[in-house]
């Protein structure tokens, strides 16, 4: 078993490795070895002392530049303080007072004594100090050089390596404090042979934000601390062209990436024809896909189109995780495609024991994420606390040395979240054959008649639909004290059929596989369906804007016709 090591520690280890990560930025690959990294991090640990800030204090670091921003968390945590990564705003050209609202909430809460950021932002978050006690220093990172020391009080393994804030698809972002320990336990499973087993020759690539679980820790941190190469694309990148993602792999002879559901997706859609020319992605062995819903035919239209470039089906890697439990929760087996159950939907909203699926009934195609790592421990529980059988479904509940320390300054969410040891993740989800399929969120269920329906079921339902755009769909159950939900679905239309059209095509699509009716179908600009950084949509700031009447305004405002 791997030993555990604070990132200090793993940094200085892979100095010597020789390896390092690539930043491949507007077409350029800039090669930065592990050791040129540890020696700007001691520059920015001494100028983070020498401003004034004590061991403990919390900085705050909103940067979009991948280099600037592991520098500046390895930086922070060699000179004691907490980093803590926020979600940088998409761009800098627009308005930004939305984006400074919401920020100011967080570093409020947070106590935050200073924010690291780039100089262009750096007016903009000084402006908040008078609305954050707290917040005393605003730090261009252009400014933090300092000379190259190293610091005389490295950080002990239960020390805070970082808090991360989580993306808010469901509630105001909540601050994941994450000691050096349940990152090194979590890292290590996943290197290890119950993981992605790393090993010579591995190169890991990433378009993946690392404000995001999922593209901090397992994109970045995981080929640190196992000593190998790192290629890390930015995001604006992927979402532009997705093919440049393939041809990143292709061109670094990259084995190991994770994405969400939704980058396979775009990938099939967006993907040309000849695109396909030159790439081969013979080499990916690792193609891990996670932090949303797992949809089995994207899967498998993302193999069988890319299968002539190399693409092997085995290579999937489905998981799931969240980030109190520093990112992995579970793996499925390497080398084996997805292994897929078909259920009927009474399975799943009624929450019970599994029985034979009648023809008539929907079935939904759940994918397996897998076992839980060495040393950890999964549980599905009932509502009423009971240990539920296999193949029946309740709230995914997980123990082991990743579940975090807690919610930074919130200790009662930390003791509704973490009971007897157990993390309460809020998610649904049953075991078959001790593997786990995830159903939704427990939050999010939908109850009408009495019955218990998942929102990612009417999504997934609507989302193919000609003339939605995918990716774009909400679904949501709103209600007044005392009365059934309604069942609203919030959807961006691609514009080539007409508004009526499409709202009638909704409801009878729901209707024919639910048997369920949609009580309002509300059409929005493009862009009003927000998404968080990891790709899921936000399906409760969705909600709240629709209840405040914010979303029949701005339908209104682009002369979209209400659908009632």
């Amino acid at each position: 078993m791997a030993k555990l090591r604070t990132l200090p520690e793993a940094l200085a280890e892979a100095a010597r490795a020789g390896a390092g990560y690539c930043f491949a930025v507007n077409g350029v690959d800039k090669h930065r070895t592990y050791a040129d990294v540890r020696l700007a991090s001691f520059r920015i640990a001494r100028a983070l002392r020498e401003s004034g800030l004590r061991r403990g204090d919390l900085v705050a670091l909103v940067l979009s530049d991948a280099e600037q921003f592991l520098e500046t968390l390895f930086g922070a945590s060699l000179a004691g303080v907490i980093p803590a990564s926020l979600y940088p705003p998409a761009s800098t050209s627009g308005d930004l007072s939305r984006y400074m609202e919401l920020t100011a909430g967080i570093l409020r809460a947070s106590g935050a004594r200073a924010v690291v950021t780039s100089r262009v932002l750096a007016p903009a978050f000084d402006a908040l100090r008078a609305t954050c006690p707290d917040l005393a220093l605003i730090l261009p990172v252009e400014t933090l050089d300092a000379p190259a020391i190293e610091p005389d009080e490295p950080p002990a393994l239960d020390d805070i390596a970082f808090v991360q804030f989580t993306s808010g698809s469901t509630a105001a972002p909540k601050g994941v404090v994450l000691t050096h320990r349940n990152v090194s336990a979590n890292v290590n499973a996943m290197n290890g042979p119950d993981g992605v087993a790393t090993g010579d020759g591995d190169v890991a690539v990433s378009w993946l934000p690392l404000n995001h679980d999922m593209g901090l820790v397992g994109m970045a941190l995981g080929p640190l601390y196992a000593g190998r190469s790192c290629v890390l694309m930015t995001p604006h990148a992927f979402v532009k062209r997705p093919v440049e993602w393939l041809r990143a792999l292709t061109r670094h002879q990259g084995t190991i990436s994770f994405a969400p559901n939704f980058a396979f997706d775009l990938c099939v859609r967006r993907v040309k024809e000849a695109d396909l020319n030159g790439l081969d992605l013979s080499r990916w062995r690792i193609a891990g896909c996670g932090a949303e819903p797992i949809h089995a035919p994207t899967l498998h239209a993302f193999a069988t189109r890319f299968a002539t470039v190399g693409f092997r089906a085995t290579s999937y890697l489905p998981s799931y995780g969240l980030a109190e439990h520093v990112l992995a929760a579970t793996f499925a087996p390497r080398g084996r495609a997805p292994r897929v159950e078909e259920l009927a939907a009474d399975e799943l909203t009624e929450r019970r024991a599994a029985q034979p699926a009648r023809a008539e009934d929907l079935t939904v195609t759940l994918v397996s994420c897998g076992r839980p790592f060495p040393g950890h421990a999964i549980r599905i529980e009932a509502e009423d606390g009971r240990a539920l059988p296999e193949r029946q479904v309740g709230e995914i509940l997980l123990s082991g040395p990743s579940v975090m320390l807690g919610y930074y300054r919130e200790p009662a969410l930390t003791a509704e979240a973490i009971r007897d040891g157990w993390l309460h993740t809020g998610d649904l989800g049953y075991l078959s054959d001790g593997e786990l399929y995830v159903c939704g969120r427990a939050k999010d269920v939908i109850i009408v008649n009495g019955r218990k329906y998942h929102p990612q079921d009417f999504e997934w339902a609507v989302d193919s639909l000609t003339g939605v755009r995918r990716g774009r769909v909400v679904a949501f159950g709103t209600a007044t004290p005392g009365r059934p939900d309604r069942v609203v679905i919030v959807v961006e239309p691609s514009g080539t059929v007409p508004g009526g059209t499409l709202t009638e095509a909704i409801r009878r699509q729901v209707s024919d596989l639910f048997g369920l009716y949609v009580d309002e179908v509300v059409l929005v600009p493009s862009g009003t369906v927000g998404r968080t950084t990891s790709g899921k949509v936000q399906r409760t700031a969705t909600k709240a804007r629709y209840e405040q009447g914010q979303l029949l305004d701005e339908r209104a405002d682009a002369g979209l016709r209400a659908e009632g």
